[in-house]
């Protein structure tokens, strides 16, 4: 064998052990009160079987209808947060996102690795009655791991409001599990407690975001999101700025 041909073989065999090393289980577990618990576990081989045309793989039909079959449908029902994990980085991802189909999988065959990926143009009829149109790149994980299936107050216990008995703290509790706590609680990303929701950083809000096509609140959203804040606050026997 010449010298060539032994430089082309080491590469070969560096690039076979390269992608048998990316190449791994994912691993969906369901958190509970006493900590996660295994669903399923996804091999390579799986992943590759379920991937459609273009390696596309449907996060509903991955998360809910296929590792979620085990789960009462009480626990299926409080689902309305995933966490993907990956080799480098994390999202996290509310349900509804997986319900309107705008968030899904990507299969690379040739590295058996997993990547969660957004449509770059969702329909708008997906988001009629959502107010979330985000910056892609908050969700893109590339060669996923582990994805964590859970009910968001296990994960922010601070969120939960215990009394609700008013009608527009209740619309604002929804609206910032669905729209707020997605970006505001990723590492790296400012961070956002409901608590901390003043009528001062909500005026400033569309002109923050102006670059996220579609995320704006209008005043019945910012009412919203100040009673919820507000009875947060007097539950926790706080006080709040106005400011």
């Amino acid at each position: 064998m010449g010298t060539i041909e032994k430089v082309r073989f080491r590469f070969q065999l560096l690039l076979f052990f390269t992608l048998i090393s990316q190449a791994h289980a994912v691993e969906v577990t369901f958190l509970t009160q006493d900590g996660p618990k295994v669903l399923k576990v996804w091999t390579p081989e799986m992943l590759g079987k379920l991937a459609k045309k273009g390696g596309k793989i449907s996060a509903q039909g991955l998360l809910m209808d296929d590792s979620a079959m085990s789960l009462e449908l009480k626990d299926r029902a409080d689902i309305d947060l995933i966490t993907v994990y990956g080799e480098k980085g994390m999202a996290r991802v509310p349900r509804f996102m997986v319900w309107r189909g705008a968030f899904e999988f990507h299969w690379d065959a040739k590295t058996s690795t997993l990547s969660s990926v957004v449509h770059s143009k969702p329909m708008a009829s997906n988001f009629k009655n959502a107010k979330m149109i985000v910056p892609n790149e908050i969700f893109e994980v590339k060669n996923v791991q582990k994805i964590e299936l859970a009910k968001h107050t296990l994960v922010y216990p601070d969120t939960k409001l215990v009394r609700r008995t008013n009608p527009a703290a209740s619309r604002g509790e929804k609206l910032f599990t669905q729209n707020c706590l997605a970006c505001h609680s990723l590492p790296g990303h400012k961070s956002l407690s409901p608590v901390s929701i003043t009528e001062g950083i909500l005026l400033g809000f569309n002109a923050r975001h102006k670059t996220y096509r579609g995320l704006e609140l209008d005043a019945r959203d910012q009412r919203g999101l100040i009673a919820y804040s507000e009875a947060l606050a007097s539950e926790k026997n706080e006080v709040k700025s106005k400011k």
